[in-house]
């Protein structure tokens, strides 16, 4: 039925950069720019989330991106452990490595920039419009509304930057044989 395991074997060295990856965005996260305290924080995270993707696929990438909140959580990232926040980023990760593992994309491809936005807005639907707003409203008692009203709806100006960071990041790493190798991407 499927044509890839769910657990793909990782190589030593595919392990060690995810590894590498994790550590890169637990560090990348500390240089978050808050735009509403404990509602909106814009971070180059996603980037690294998309590499872990594209190395590990769905499966490690849920794996991965749950392993980063804990850590953050753990490290002072996050004042509230919540196991919900946690799940979202772990269905981040998976989205990520559906979106991302195995596929190579070029700068030129129209195709390639349609994939990659809707592959953006299908991440940034579920988790900064949807499951985040939810969870603090759940959980801190902000209302949705008041929400997008103080300013969530301003995320929607970080898609286009998203989508060109992910297809300038990847599209340039696939120029490397060692990316390739570790991607399994044949050019």
């Amino acid at each position: 039925m499927f044509s890839k395991p769910f657990f793909p074997k990782l190589s030593t060295k595919q392990l060690v950069s995810l590894a590498m990856l994790m550590a890169l965005s637990v560090v990348v996260s500390k240089f978050s720019i808050p735009i509403i305290p404990n509602q909106l924080v814009f971070s180059l995270t996603f980037i690294a989330s998309a590499m872990i993707g594209a190395i590990g696929g769905p499966a490690y990438g849920f794996v991965a991106l749950a392993l980063i909140d804990l850590i953050d959580s753990m490290t002072g990232g996050t004042a509230n452990f919540i196991i919900w926040w946690t799940l979202m980023e772990a269905v981040q990760g998976a989205l990520y490595g559906f979106f991302f593992y195995g596929k190579s994309l070029s700068w030129t491809s129209k195709m390639d920039w349609a994939y990659v936005s809707l592959a953006t807005l299908v991440i940034m639907i579920f988790g900064t419009f949807i499951f985040t707003p939810l969870l603090t409203q759940i959980y801190f008692k902000v209302p949705i509304a008041a929400q997008f009203i103080a300013g969530r709806w301003l995320k929607i100006f970080e898609i286009p930057v998203r989508v060109i960071l992910t297809m300038l990041v990847l599209t340039q790493l696939q120029r490397l044989r060692d990316w390739r190798q570790l991607t399994g991407i044949k050019k």
